[in-house]
């Protein structure tokens, strides 16, 4: 008995030995077996071994993440490694070396066909046919095929292979011319097999006119073959010779992908519809071939579920998929034979969620009511389930609606539901985000208590269940409703949170910059794991959601706590924690904290280990932010610098630099920018619109002549390629306000025709093609406007005013718009402007007093106002100068205005009464608003007099008082406050000198010779005198000299 037993040990091990041995020979190649291979395969000693190990149609369901997942057998095609089918694979063979000892030689696979082709006919080994099949199988494998894009070299290779298993099939065609067996002649059926399949999987032009002629030829043989088999009366003849399922499929197939590669790729809808009657012919040939009906019922659900496997994992053949499902459910029902089953539809329905297309839903549900309709098949968990993923990857708006209606009807035909199509339900719910969705997954949440406490123990939630209604309010509510959910689960009986639980709460209060809640759910997480919740262990993951969070916060002090949490990192992976070390992700997050020091975040880029082109760009954009010409140059630096370290810039890290130089101040900044620009086309990078804008923006910023023509070149050149099909050179609102700044700042004497000009073509563009990223805006209105102002002209403020009325009412002026046109006024000198620019005052007062807050009058805007009637030459406008004054007095006490009138208000007074002309009268009045303004601004405990308020009170009364002691008593008084104040400038010596007399002038220069004091000049005057000037006068003074 002992004995019996070893030898029963001894067969299974050896038979276990083959078996493997086997495995490993197929698993070399992802070759789905013919027909005729299968009947070869039966014929053997080891069936059921060998079958599992070769056929992928061992297939089981199961349940991953969200949806139902259809898994294949590890010999499946789809599961094959590619890496394995190199066409440059060395291959080991024996041969006998000069001294007859057997040794081992590699040969790669091009080799191997040289080889073979240089045996004479009729010598070829049993070994060389074996290596001729397991090559062919190798060239016509599917992996090679996972590279489907049309370069050069994939097509020219695909090609390759396909051609060189043809040649190999011709090999052993005329290698049978000399061999008889039937053994021979299954060689030659498989052979043609595969080469039917290694054109299908070229993919290249003409592979599916080859497939199609070797498909003919196959069927040429087989019948040859069969005929001469029933003339013999051969006893194998029911194992007849005919092109199987796979022949006709891989061949329909080669025709379909044609058709629809003409159509869609080449638009050439004749050659479409010529390879699509093909494509059916050969339908029409499988169904007279193989659906007849027989004595004997053939199974074939196996065959059938291996190509619709093969099909499924290709995103771009789902409707080849079921247009062959259709045709073979239908035409075997005349058959009697067995094609398809629920697992044939299923593959269809998960064909049709990969592909992610707009019809995948209503396709994947027309399948659906087919079965539930069909007597032969039957809907399974899984056919609900794959109807529901694609409903999931639809993003529409009514998702989830339609995945609750497919719910439903799983009770309808008694199907039993379980946690994952519900889960599957709640995250189409919680991803969508509207209005009712998280309670919506409440209500699910507790249908599945309820089914579970009815007897369902598959339907029981579970704590994914858990996370995604937690994610559900995260993404409706916020993460204070989220943590809500959190709190449920940490309190639960049976269900503990895990990393995901904590994980989504965290991310849900850093996308609101919320770092002190996030950092207390991490701590939360931390006290779960220490209590002994495997399950919650901190990871990176949690941890860089912290450091998001830190990072949109704004704190003073995020830098510090996320320099803290890396610390923690680093110190967990050397205790060897492997999943806590920071990686490259981690430390730009780091730096993006220290986005507020860029100083701090250059220490952090040099710290990490690898850099990437984030990491970098990161830091230049905190220099950009930055401000200042030292910045812009390290931004450059560090540009040149990445270079070097083989780390390639992209468009953002070239903006970044750009818009570095534009706020850097440099006078130099619009030349650096503009070379940036150039850079990045020498090295092939494609600028965005948004870095030609930053470069408009420094040409804006610039005072070189011809900056404002600069930015409007670029503009052009943008519109220019963007007409030519580069949609991301689209100018944009931004773009042209960018150029329309630089005009208004040129101070070219058109300036505001040409910025108006360019407002006139986006209005143009918005209207024509209703685009709103070039409709122009209020800052756009008050860039034009603000150029006129700046140009000046009489008839300026005309054209500002006309481009206002204009644009309304597509463009409302604002607060900022009113006040350049009330400066076009004040700068414009034609009639009436004063009144003008009063006008624009009311009118923002009353806007105001309405409830108009945007429209509140400032200092700035009565400030302009006396300013226009300061530079007007009506009469009374020292009057009309005074009441604004007031009126700004009166606005200020009722809170109106934020601050009384400052130094500059007063001081445009005080010139509107030195600029006046008229009779004596008028003067006389003039001079009284001016002495008692300049009295109230010297008694005023808010402002007092400045060097320009002296020297035009001084104007003051050397125009408008008669020469006479008061005249020069005044003179006297005001000129020795403007010493004590130190506040003497060229101006106010100049208007002394020719208020004051003779006397008076060499009184107050220290008493001098009447005729030196002339002579005085601003120099020769005590430092006293002049100390609180401010620089800008003293220079200017140089400058007048």
């Amino acid at each position: 008995m002992a004995i019996q037993n070893m030898w029963r040990c001894t067969c299974c091990v050896l038979l276990a030995t083959i078996c493997v041995a086997n495995a490993k020979k197929w698993s070399t190649s992802t070759f789905v077996p013919s027909h005729v291979e299968r009947q070869q395969i039966h014929q053997r000693s080891r069936p059921t071994a060998a079958k599992a190990l070769l056929l992928p149609s061992t297939y089981t369901g199961s349940s991953s993440g969200d949806c139902h997942v259809i898994l294949s057998a590890t010999s499946s095609p789809t599961n094959q490694g590619s890496k394995t089918h190199s066409s440059s694979k060395p291959r080991k063979r024996t041969v006998k070396n000069n001294n007859s000892k057997i040794v081992e030689v590699i040969e790669d696979q091009a080799s191997l066909v040289e080889r073979l082709q240089t045996i004479p006919l009729g010598k070829l080994t049993r070994d060389d046919k074996r290596d001729m099949l397991t090559l062919m199988r190798q060239l016509s494998s599917m992996n090679r095929r996972r590279d489907d894009s049309f370069s050069t070299n994939s097509l020219r290779q695909r090609r390759q292979d396909a051609t060189m298993v043809e040649q190999l099939l011709d090999r052993l065609l005329r290698e049978r011319q000399h061999m008889t067996d039937a053994h021979n002649h299954e060689e030659e059926v498989i052979a043609l097999n595969l080469a039917i399949k290694a054109w299908y999987n070229a993919n290249v032009k003409g592979s599916a006119d080859k497939a199609q002629k070797l498909l003919k030829r196959l069927t040429e043989v087989t019948t040859a073959e069969n005929t001469k088999k029933q003339r013999q009366k051969d006893s194998q003849l029911q194992h007849r010779h005919q092109p199987d399922l796979y022949s006709y499929a891989y061949c329909y197939a080669a025709w379909y992908r044609e058709a629809v590669f003409a159509e869609k790729n080449v638009g050439n809808t004749k050659a479409s519809s010529a390879a699509m009657r093909k494509a059916e012919s050969v339908l029409e040939s499988m169904k007279d071939a193989l659906m007849v009906p027989t004595d004997t019922t053939l199974d074939l659900v196996e065959d059938m579920n291996s190509l619709l496997v093969i099909w499924s994992n290709d995103v771009n053949l789902p409707d080849l998929a079921e247009k062959f499902l259709r045709f073979v459910h239908k035409e075997s029902s005349n058959s009697g034979d067995q094609w398809v089953n629920t697992r044939s539809y299923n593959l269809v329905i998960n064909a049709w969620a990969k592909s992610q297309r707009r019809e995948s839903f209503n396709r994947a549900h027309a399948l659906l009511h087919e079965m539930e309709r069909s007597t032969r098949v039957e809907p399974d968990l899984l056919s609900y389930s794959g109807v529901i993923s694609c409903i999931a990857k639809s993003k529409s708006s009514n998702d989830a609606k339609k995945a609750e209606v497919v719910l439903r009807e799983l009770d309808k035909h008694n199907v039993v539901p379980d946690n994952v199509i519900y889960n599957q339900v709640i995250n189409i719910h919680s991803k969508s985000g509207a209005r009712g969705s998280a309670e919506r997954c409440e209500k699910l949440l507790t249908v599945m208590h309820g089914l579970a406490n009815d007897g369902n123990d598959k339907v029981t939630p579970d704590v994914r269940t858990y996370n995604l209604v937690l994610s559900a309010w995260a993404n409706e509510k916020g993460p204070k409703e989220a943590e809500e959910v959190l709190q449920r689960l940490e309190s639960h009986k049976s269900i503990n949170p895990n990393s995901i639980s904590y994980i989504t709460c965290m991310d849900a209060y850093a996308r609101v910059g919320d770092a002190h809640n996030n950092l207390r759910v991490l701590s939360m997480m931390e006290k779960s794991f220490k209590k002994g919740n495997k399950n919650a262990k901190p990871t990176r993951r949690a941890y860089t959601s912290a450091l998001n969070a830190l990072a949109r916060s704004g704190r003073g002090d995020a830098g510090a706590r996320a320099e803290a949490l890396v610390n923690t990192m680093e110190k967990l992976y050397k205790a060897g924690d492997t999943d806590m070390k920071p990686d490259t992700t981690v430390y730009n997050i780091l730096i993006n904290c220290h986005k507020s020091s860029a100083t701090r975040a250059e220490k952090v880029l040099y710290k990490m280990g690898k850099r990437d082109v984030v990491s970098y760009t990161t830091v230049i954009n905190a220099y950009s932010t930055q401000g200042g010409e030292n910045a812009a140059k390290r931004a450059q630096s560090l540009l040149d610098e990445m270079q070097n370290d083989d780390v390639e810039p992209n468009a953002q890290t070239f903006n970044g630099a750009i818009t570095a130089w534009s706020r850097s101040g440099s006078s130099a900044a619009a030349k650096k920018a503009d070379g940036l620009l150039k850079k990045m086309e020498d090295l092939q990078i494609e600028p965005s619109a948004k870095v030609y804008t930053s470069v408009i923006s420094a040409w804006s910023k610039s005072h070189e002549p011809g900056a404002a023509l600069r930015a409007e070149i670029l503009l052009k050149v943008m519109h220019a390629m963007y007409k030519k099909g580069n949609h991301s050179m689209k100018p944009n609102c931004f773009t042209f306000t960018a150029v329309i700044t630089a005009w208004a700042r040129s101070g070219e004497k058109d300036a505001g025709e040409r910025a108006e000009k360019l407002l006139d073509g986006m209005i143009k563009l918005y209207e024509v093609g209703k685009d709103d990223d070039v409709k122009p805006n209020v800052f756009t209105l008050t860039a034009v406007v603000d150029a006129y102002a700046r140009a000046g002209g009489r008839d300026a403020a005309t054209k500002a005013s006309n481009v206002v009325r204009k644009v309304d009412p597509l463009i409302k002026p604002s607060y900022a718009t009113y006040n350049c046109l009330m400066k076009a006024w004040s700068n414009s000198q034609q009639q009436g402007a004063a009144r003008m620019a009063e006008n624009i005052l009311r009118k923002l007062e009353d806007e105001y007093q309405k409830g108009n807050k945007h429209m509140q009058p400032t200092m700035i805007t009565y400030s302009s106002c006396i300013n226009a009637w300061a530079k007007s030459t009506d009469q009374g406008k020292a009057k009309r100068a005074q009441a604004v004054l007031v009126r700004m007095k009166q606005m200020y006490e009722s809170g109106v205005i934020d601050s009384m009138p400052n130094t500059v208000a007063y001081t445009a007074v005080i010139n509107s009464c030195a600029t006046t002309y008229g009779d004596q009268l008028e003067k006389e009045e003039a001079f009284k608003i001016a002495y008692s303004t300049f009295k109230e601004l010297s008694e005023s405990k808010h402002a007092s007099p400045n060097h320009v308020t002296y020297s035009t009170f001084m104007r003051a009364i050397s125009k408008l008082m008669p020469e006479g002691e008061k005249k020069d008593a005044l003179v006297s008084s005001t000129f020795r406050l403007c010493i004590r104040d130190g506040l003497v400038d060229y101006n106010s010596l100049f208007h002394m000198k020719q208020a004051a007399s003779q006397q008076l002038c060499s009184e107050l220069l220290g008493g001098i010779d009447c005729n030196e004091a002339k002579d005085i000049t601003i120099d020769d005057l005590p430092y006293s005198w002049t100390s609180k000037v401010e620089q800008t006068s003293r220079r200017k003074r140089k400058h007048t000299k």
